[in-house]
Formats: C-alpha cells, sequence, structure tokens
C-alpha cells in the first residue's frame, strides 16, 4: 500500500554461513540471505513479492518498492535457481505513469511457466497494471493497464487453469475495486468483478479452475469468496477465522515500533487436490501486564472453503515471548507447506517501544499442517530503526514462493550502513524433486506412488520401481545418492541423465526425459531388489557425454530403465519414475 514520507540516507549488508534443519521426512537446506536489490548505496525497498513455478524451477522474480527515483516497482529475477539476479524496472504506459508507482504483485502460470509481474500507478489516469515473462525466450512485454482508475490499491495476482478448459490459462489481479481477469495471457482484461469492502485480496487458482480470493473485512473476520466460472461470478463470503483483536491499518499497538502492520494474510491452494486450501494470519494470543503476544495462525479447508479448521498457533516461540507477522503461505507439489514471516522471539521490548528488533522466519510442514520445521533466516536481528522513514513504514508485507524443490522466501532486511534492502534464502527441501508417478502406463499397470506396475519382488503388478535419492544437489560435493528400489532381485538396469522432460510410452513404463541423453554405468539390483548409484558418481559418470558437468541453476532430469522379464505388458523392460535436480554451486 502507498507510503510517501521523506526519506533518510542509509548503506551495505554482509551474509552468513549456510543454515541446516531437518524433519522427520525432508532434508532442509537453507542458504543464507541474500541481497537481491540493486540500488547503489543507501537505498529503500519494501513490500516484497515473489513468484516462480515448477515449469521452470530454476527461475524466479520479485518485486519491491524502490526510492531510487520518486517511487517505482522494481522487479529482481533470477533464472540460475537463486545463484545470481538481475533487475528490471516495470513502469505502466507512459500515459499512465505517476510519480509514485509501488505496490509490486508478482504470479507465475503452473501450467506453462509463464510470469506476470506488475503494480500500481498511484495517480488520476493510474491503476492497476502489469507485464508478462516468458523464461523460454527471458524476455518481458511492455507493461498494460488492468484497470486505468483513480483510488487503486493493494493488489495480488494469480494464474491458473481455464475452469473449462485444462489446457488454457487464466490469470486474475484482486484490488480493492474487486477482481479482473484475463483470458489471453495477460494481454487485455476484463472486469473488475466488486467483491465488498475489504483489504489484502488475495487470488488463488484451485487444480480445477476455481478461483478463490480471501480477505480482511476491515472488522473482525477474514473472508472467502470463490468464483468456478472463470471469475465471472461469485459466491457469497464465508468467514475463514474470526479475529481475537483488531488494531488501525495505519498503526498497530500491538507490536514494538512505529510502523503499521495491516491484518493481511497468506492463502494457498494445493497444487492437484481442488478441495484443500491453506491460510495463515497474525492474531493476538494473550495480554500480560498490558503487553500483547500476537502469533500465527494457520488454517485449513477440505472442501474447497466451505468450512474451516479451528484456527491453531504454528510459530514456535514460548508464550509471550516475541510477535509474529506478515505472515505467507505456500504450498508444492508433493503437498508441503512452506510459511515465512516476521519474528522478534530474539529480541525483548514493550509494545510501545519506538523501533524493533526482529528476524524472518520459516517453516516446514510435510504432514499437512500437523507439525512444523521452523529456521530463523537472518542471523542476527535488524531494526525498524533503519527502514528509511525512522521506524514507520517497513511494508505491508512479505512473500515467499515454491518451485519443485525449492521454496524463496523474500522480504526486507535493514542495516545502519545500506538500509533497507530486499533479499531471498534459497531453500532446498530434499534437493530432488519426483515426478513422473502415477502416469497412464500402458497396460493399465500404474502406480500412483512410484513408475510403472512391474513384477517386481512382491509379485503385485500394480506396484512399480522407484528412484528416489538423499543428499545434497552441490556440484562441489558430488554427494547425491541415487536407490533404485521394487525391481525383482539381481536385476540389472541404469539411470539415464536428459537435460528437459519427455512423455511418451515405451515398454512397460513411461520414458519421462527429453533432449539430450546420457547414462550412468550398468548397475545389478541386491537380492531385496535395491541398488544405489553415488556419491562421487552422479556428477562425474556424466561429465564425458554431450552433457557435461553441471552449472549451478541447471535442471537434470533422471530415470532409471531396467529390465523386468515377465513384466505385466509382456516387453521385458520398464522405468521407474522419475527425479529433477536443480543444481547449485
Amino acid at each position: 500500500m502507498k507510503h510517501i514520507q521523506s526519506l533518510r540516507a542509509l548503506t551495505g549488508l554482509g551474509a552468513f554461513a549456510l543454515a541446516f534443519a531437518s524433519t522427520a521426512s525432508a532434508q532442509l537446506r537453507i542458504g543464507p540471505p541474500v541481497r537481491t536489490d540493486a540500488g547503489p548505496g543507501s537505498t529503500i525497498s519494501n513490500e516484497i513479492s515473489q513468484a516462480s513455478s515448477s515449469a521452470f524451477p530454476s527461475v524466479g522474480i520479485h518485486g519491491y518498492n524502490d526510492y531510487r527515483t520518486g517511487i517505482r516497482t522494481w522487479f529482481t529475477y533470477t533464472t540460475d535457481a537463486g545463484a545470481s539476479w538481475q533487475e528490471v524496472l516495470i513502469r505502466p504506459p507512459a500515459g499512465n505513469q505517476a510519480n509514485v508507482e509501488g505496490d509490486p504483485m508478482a504470479c507465475a502460470d503452473p501450467r506453462t511457466g509463464l510470469i506476470w509481474a506488475g503494480g500500481i500507478s498511484f495517480a488520476g489516469n493510474g491503476g492497476m497494471y502489469t507485464a508478462r515473462y516468458d523464461p523460454q525466450t527471458d524476455t518481458f512485454t511492455n507493461a498494460v493497464m488492468i484497470q486505468a482508475a483513480s483510488g487503486t490499491d493493494k493488489g495480488w495476482m494469480a494464474a491458473g487453469p481455464d475452469p473449462t478448459n485444462a489446457n488454457a490459462t487464466r490469470v486474475y489481479c484482486a484490488y480493492n475495486f474487486g477482481v479482473a481477469r484475463s483470458a489471453d495471457l495477460g494481454d487485455t482484461w476484463s472486469g473488475p468483478v466488486p467483491l465488498g469492502t475489504g483489504i489484502g485480496f488475495l487470488p488463488r487458482v484451485s487444480a480445477d479452475g476455481t478461483v478463490h480470493v480471501s480477505y480482511y473485512d476491515f472488522d473482525t473476520r477474514h473472508l472467502i469468496r470463490s468464483s468456478t466460472d472463470g471469475g465471472v461470478s461469485w459466491s457469497s463470503p464465508v468467514v475463514i477465522a474470526d479475529r481475537m483483536d483488531v488494531w488501525p491499518i495505519q498503526d498497530c499497538p500491538r507490536i514494538a515500533g512505529s510502523f503499521r502492520a495491516p491484518s493481511l494474510q497468506g492463502m494457498a491452494a494445493h497444487p492437484t487436490d481442488p478441495d484443500k486450501l491453506y491460510f495463515v494470519y497474525n492474531d493476538t494470543t494473550s495480554m500480560t501486564a498490558g503487553q500483547a503476544d500476537v502469533d500465527i495462525y494457520f488454517t485449513q479447508s477440505g472442501d474447497a472453503g466451505a468450512t474451516w479448521s479451528t484456527p491453531v498457533v504454528i510459530n514456535g516461540d514460548a508464550p509471550e515471548v516475541g510477535d509474529q507477522w506478515f505472515p505467507w503461505i505456500e504450498v508444492d507439489e508433493e503437498g508441503r507447506l512452506h510459511a515465512t514471516w516476521y519474528d522478534s522471539r530474539n529480541t525483548m521490548q514493550n509494545d510501545n517501544a519506538t523501533n524493533n528488533r526482529f528476524d524472518a522466519y520459516y517453516a516446514l510442514s510435510t504432514d499437512d499442517g500437523a507439525t512444523w520445521t521452523e529456521a530463523r533466516l537472518t542471523p542476527d536481528s535488524f531494526s525498524s530503526a533503519n527502514d528509511g522513514f525512522g521506524s514507520g513504514f517497513i511494508g505491508d508485507y512479505i512473500g515467499m514462493s515454491v518451485a519443485g524443490s525449492r521454496a524463496t522466501p523474500a522480504y526486507m532486511r535493514t542495516d545502519p550502513s545500506s538500509g533497507a534492502d530486499a533479499y531471498v534464502n534459497n531453500i532446498l527441501v530434499d534437493e530432488s524433486q519426483e515426478y513422473c508417478r502415477g502416469v497412464v502406463c500402458p497396460c493399465g499397470n500404474t502406480d500412483p506412488t512410484s513408475g510403472c506396475g512391474n513384477s517386481g519382488n512382491d509379485g503385485d503388478p500394480a506396484t512399480g520401481a522407484k528412484l528416489s535419492s538423499n543428499g545434497s544437489a552441490s556440484i562441489a560435493a558430488d554427494d547425491i545418492v541415487l536407490t533404485i528400489s521394487g525391481v525383482n532381485g539381481g536385476t540389472v538396469g541404469l539411470v539415464a541423465v536428459g537435460t528437459s522432460t519427455g512423455s511418451a510410452p515405451v515398454g512397460d513404463g513411461q520414458l519421462c526425459l527429453g533432449g539430450t541423453l546420457a547414462r550412468l554405468p550398468i548397475y545389478q539390483a541386491d537380492g531385496t531388489g535395491t541398488a544405489t548409484f553415488g556419491p562421487n558418481g552422479v556428477i562425474a559418470g556424466v561429465a564425458s557425454s554431450p552433457i557435461g558437468t553441471p552449472t549451478a541453476g541447471q535442471t537434470w532430469y533422471l530415470q532409471s530403465f531396467y529390465r523386468d522379464i515377465g513384466g505385466p505388458c509382456g516387453t521385458n523392460f520398464n522405468f521407474t519414475n522419475a527425479l529433477s535436480i536443480t543444481w547449485i554451486p
């Protein structure tokens, strides 16, 4: 949301070493904070919006308010999984430009991998605008107006399948005037359709094309409305959660610091189950001696938003230690939940303190939100005193995106010398991402959990063989270990590597590799039908092939071919599921 005030000069930040955390069922590698805004010297950046897609897991983009010349919406993007970032200024068409252009928003289409990035021109001839980025050509279109109108405020976007055609994409922009929609990849827009009074209108698209918008009603409720016809008509509001505490939009007396912390929220839609939605918000849990304990609450719906679970606190600090605010949530293709927020648990401050020292935090749940593993993203608490506004404005939100096995929290971090800057952490979960599971197999031998069914050791033709990995995606370490399981004892096979994905029935299975292909040495399974390959073998095994040694940000796709004498389709060979690995230095 717009915030104009006199600026104060500030400058430079350092980094810190890798942090590690783990859960019972996931490896978690958290990289250091990386500054992504390129503003020289003393700069101010805030209100971070982040987007990426598993269609191109090495690509990501985020935007931020930037105060170098007036107020502009700059975007920084990566094409190498966060190894490097480059800036681009996206402005509305010339006739709609203003001295104040902010409130960045970004979204990605899971089908095509296209990304939209835009913001608001705060002028009488301004309004909502967006441009489209194509990862295949590494180009941006010229920005177009979603709606040219005075008084527009806080928009977010989402993209997903058209409800009438899974092979087409709809793009949505929700803001204070309603929800606008595009059926031609953002070239032209219809609407907006008003949804009522509120703030923080946040759209999300489910796997069946239903679009949901959550928002805060300026009173005591977080609400959701849904559309099953591509944003033309909308359901009546449903209460997601009733707040226990409310505070003014322009001030937050519950959290230390003189900045505002509006009651915005985060929502995510499951990528494959259209009934599952997830929601986070902050609220006051308790008051002790006049001091509030503000926490992050989580609730979910299993019936497409019709009903919601009882909200529960997901941050792990003991009661009344610190406050948590600016929550965001995403869900990846494996159903893992990723959340991020600001957190003051590592400092003790009264609510009426002028400044606040706080950190960025991240949390992962691999059991649908039942339990969470937290990690501190910033090495030291930073102060709102260095926000460039005398502790008056740290932005109104932060963001995050997920792509394959990578999560990218994006936030503002301050320093006395460099000011308020845009930062990300590159987080890898399990280092590799499984795909090519549950495909339509040649003779009905489909296994939704691995490759196509085979004649493996269990004798069940509905059970396939599985390719999995552990270790890191580090090129220098080369410690990836591949495991093939579920084949017959003594079976021989090999792991193939491709530079892109594919989809073709071959033998008793589905070949899911494409591009340039290479192969690792032949393996032989032991008596249990299990074989391993690595460490110090996967990269080395492909180095002399046309693929060569990987570079940071490059993605490899791996799948195992194996002999299957007596298999269900009679061709005597089959394939496991496949993995993708996006390499880091």
